[in-house]
């Protein structure tokens, strides 16, 4: 829809990016490259949940070197990625897997209760749209995320696959905390759009933009095949943002190189010290399991 969008009005488009003023856009960077960085910093207060303890400044190197695998087709990649690097680091093959797999269902649990608390202003100002079926979800998920049905849900796993899993989910109103912490992360993703779209028109709508940009993130994620929802993001985007067709088209394209820039240049930073296979972790007992089953974890370690 974007490359139709880009190709059948492209002088309307291109006139809109050469306008662009480039404060706004300078300042959509850093809003981005904070919203990112949250996303690890969060994850790391997953893991202590679960009786790990990393430093900031690794977790988040864990997150941004992972997450690249989200640019692979399939959506099981950026588990597999921030999962490795963490288990490589020390942290338990069950706890750091389970832990990237919680840390996104609440990450987007999160982004759900944001733009459902927008969907009024959305409404008011037009911005309906055939995605919102999406926010259907929100209370799937909150019923999932509640420690037995969660529990059901690892067993059942567990069985399929003819292993016992060692995680105990963290109870619901610690992980409903955890999703709590995330919504600055979707507050700084949605500004961030919005500020790329103010640096092309100054009449955008913060609102809007902000719902439009919270719900294109949550339809790309359900887009599982779709490497980290390239065009589905951009097509709710446009359809849900309220804007003139060039600046919608021209915001999206630049918010979604704007994100690509971020988590290759985390990435590049992070490198180092994501690689690095020890140092900085300490593994407890899995808090709530029965000590005599989780041997293997239940003695305090400093892993250097």
């Amino acid at each position: 829809m974007v490359v139709r969008e880009l190709t059948s009005d492209w002088d309307r488009v291109e006139e809109v990016l050469r306008g662009a003023e480039v404060t706004w856009l300078a300042l959509a960077a850093g809003l981005a490259a904070a919203g990112m960085a949250w996303i690890g910093v969060v994850w790391g207060q997953v893991l202590r949940r679960l009786g790990v303890v990393v430093g900031m400044a690794r977790v988040t190197s864990w997150y941004f070197v992972g997450e690249l695998g989200k640019y692979l087709p399939g959506g099981v990649w950026p588990v597999v990625g921030r999962g490795e690097l963490a288990r490589r680091a020390g942290v338990p093959r069950s706890r750091a897997y389970s832990s990237v797999a919680l840390s996104l269902a609440m990450l987007y649990l999160a982004a759900l209760f944001a733009a459902a608390a927008l969907v009024p202003f959305a409404m008011a100002g037009g911005s309906a749209t055939a995605w919102m079926w999406c926010l259907l979800a929100l209370p799937v998920g909150v019923v999932a995320l509640h420690h037995r049905v969660l529990g059901w849900l690892v067993d059942l796993l567990g069985r399929v696959v003819g292993r016992t899993i060692g995680f105990h989910p963290p109870e619901w109103r610690q992980s409903l905390t955890l999703v709590a912490m995330y919504l600055p992360t979707w507050a700084l993703i949605g500004t961030a759009t919005w500020a790329v779209a103010r640096a092309l028109d100054p009449s955008a709508s913060l609102v809007r933009v902000m719902f439009a940009a919270i719900l294109s993130w949550v339809a790309g994620f359900m887009a599982v095949p779709v490497p980290a929802g390239a065009g589905v993001r951009e097509a709710v985007l446009l359809a849900s943002s309220g804007l003139d067709g060039g600046v919608a088209a021209a915001t999206a394209i630049i918010a979604r190189v704007l994100f690509v820039g971020v988590d290759a240049l985390g990435a590049m930073i992070g490198a180092p010290a994501a690689t690095r296979k020890r140092g900085g972790v300490r593994v407890g007992p899995l808090p709530g399991a029965d000590v005599a089953s989780d041997a293997t974890d239940d003695v305090m370690a400093e892993v250097d």
